[in-house]
């Protein structure tokens, strides 16, 4: 497997800006990284004033793209097939899913890759030897069946 799902370890959490096909057939991601950021005004969520509520929400923190995070532009040159599922729905791979990294994965055998054998007629002969990504992101997982690797520019985000 390849190290690209390493320069994603040290993240936190991730949000999915935006998914599309390029002009050129090209898979794209836009993947923002999030930090804790300030605390959460309790008035601003819609909570009554129950004290329960007030002493659970004081130690929240607002998980938000801000100034010095990371955006990550991740790029399939061909892909077969992918999938959003809100996060909300998502149940992700198993644990006899065989991939590395955390947020950003990369899997060699996996149920999507399952799934793909029998949805499609993507084979080792044509369009060759394919491996499962996916990216676990706060709102959205996205999984991509592609045979080539996909290629990622890292920009941080203007103060």
């Amino acid at each position: 497997m390849s190290k690209l799902t390493d320069i994603f370890l040290d993240c936190r959490y991730l949000y999915l800006r935006g998914i599309g096909q390029l002009d050129d057939g090209t898979l794209r991601l836009v993947l923002l990284e999030a930090t804790e950021g300030g605390a959460v005004d309790s008035a601003k969520l819609g909570f009554d004033s129950r004290p329960e509520l007030i002493d659970i929400l004081k130690g929240a923190r607002a998980i938000e793209h801000l100034p010095g995070c990371r955006i990550f532009d991740i790029r399939w040159s061909s892909y077969i097939a992918y999938s959003v599922v809100n996060e909300s729905y998502a149940s992700g791979e198993p644990e006899t899913s065989d991939g590395s990294g955390k947020l950003f994965r990369e899997y060699v055998r996996s149920e999507y890759l399952n799934y793909m054998r029998k949805a499609s007629r993507a084979c080792d002969d044509h369009p060759g030897p394919y491996r499962h990504w996916a990216a676990y992101c706060l709102n959205y997982v996205v999984d991509v069946a592609s045979p080539s690797e996909p290629e990622i520019t890292v920009e941080i985000a203007a103060t």
